[in-house]
């Protein structure tokens, strides 16, 4: 049997690759709770020095959603975001791996309890924060109804794989929780409608743009402009259900917040361009983006801030 190539070696060593999460299980078996720190310094700092064009990206972002910083602050905000980004999938590993457990706290419990009584589908609208992937199972269990939370597939099938073993597993212990996929030849949108019509909940992250999705461009506030994904604003116009902003936060050593916000309030849709729904659906993202910024898992560009127009 010939070695595997360089190129795929260095593919599954990537960022997205399955080798380091690999090697994160069986550290995490081994090493004391007391060294998490030291370790997820040196992975964070060694991912943040090879993942050239996504640390790029989040620099860009930063420097967009922050135009008073410099070359050098997002470039430290930058590790900053790699470091929570380590931290929460560590707490996410400790879990699956049974080796710790997290500490919840949820912030709008008004909106909580509203989401928890409707009998309608109802759409959720997250993003890339925190730890999604422990939440969701979690609280499908307090809503007495299915939710189902749409993924994009890994980068790499070794890493897809694990992904899917972990869904499984989460599947099992949560009969009230599913995982669905985002491709492009599974029809997800008339299967999400449906869904919803039957009153069940659908849990979304509208903010990344990856694969074959089709992004939409939304100057979010004058001069910023946001790319998001037009399907998760699509459904719920097509559908007219009641759509809940859901955030999650990391607050620290294994303590997340669930932040949950009232119902967006979207303009009755019209011919044509969609412009002010898209305006308020992009600004339910920015406004917790914006304070939690360390914790905005895009390693994509997605903010631009436009030039000024000459005098």
């Amino acid at each position: 049997m010939s070695d595997p190539s360089p190129t795929k070696l260095g593919k599954r060593l990537s960022l997205f690759g399955d080798l380091p999460t690999r090697f994160l299980r069986f550290g995490l078996k081994v090493a004391p709770w007391f060294m998490e720190p030291v370790l997820i310094g040196a992975w964070s700092s060694v991912f943040f020095l090879i993942a050239k064009s996504q640390r790029r990206a989040v620099q860009s972002n930063l420097r967009a959603l922050h135009p008073t910083w410099g070359p050098l602050r997002a470039f430290g905000g930058a590790w900053c975001v790699f470091w929570n980004f380590a931290s929460t999938y560590v707490d996410a590993l400790r879990c699956d791996t049974g080796t710790g457990e997290v500490d919840w706290a949820i912030d709008g419990i008004p909106a909580f309890d509203d989401l928890a009584r409707r009998n309608e589908g109802c759409l959720i609208l997250t993003a890339h924060m925190g730890n999604y992937d422990l939440a969701a199972p979690l609280f499908s269990s307090r809503f007495g109804r299915t939710i189902y939370a749409v993924r994009a597939p890994e980068r790499q099938p070794e890493m897809q794989a694990i992904r899917e073993e972990e869904l499984r597993k989460k599947e099992a212990e949560n009969p009230q929780f599913r995982a669905l996929y985002n491709t492009s030849d599974n029809h997800l949108g008339l299967v999400l409608a449906k869904l919803l019509s039957e009153g069940n909940i659908v849990a979304v992250q509208g903010d990344r743009v990856v694969f074959d999705v089709s992004p939409m461009d939304v100057e979010v506030e004058p001069g910023l402009m946001m790319r998001l994904p037009k399907g998760p604003l699509y459904l719920a116009r097509a559908t007219g259900v009641t759509c809940f902003p859901l955030f999650i936060v990391r607050d620290g050593w294994r303590r997340y917040r669930v932040m949950v916000f009232p119902p967006l309030e979207l303009p009755e849709r019209k011919r044509g361009a969609d412009d002010e729904a898209a305006k308020i659906w992009a600004g339910a993202i920015l406004r917790v983006i914006r304070p939690n910024w360390s914790q905005w898992f895009v390693f994509e560009p997605v903010l631009e801030r436009l030039s000024s127009n000459p005098a």
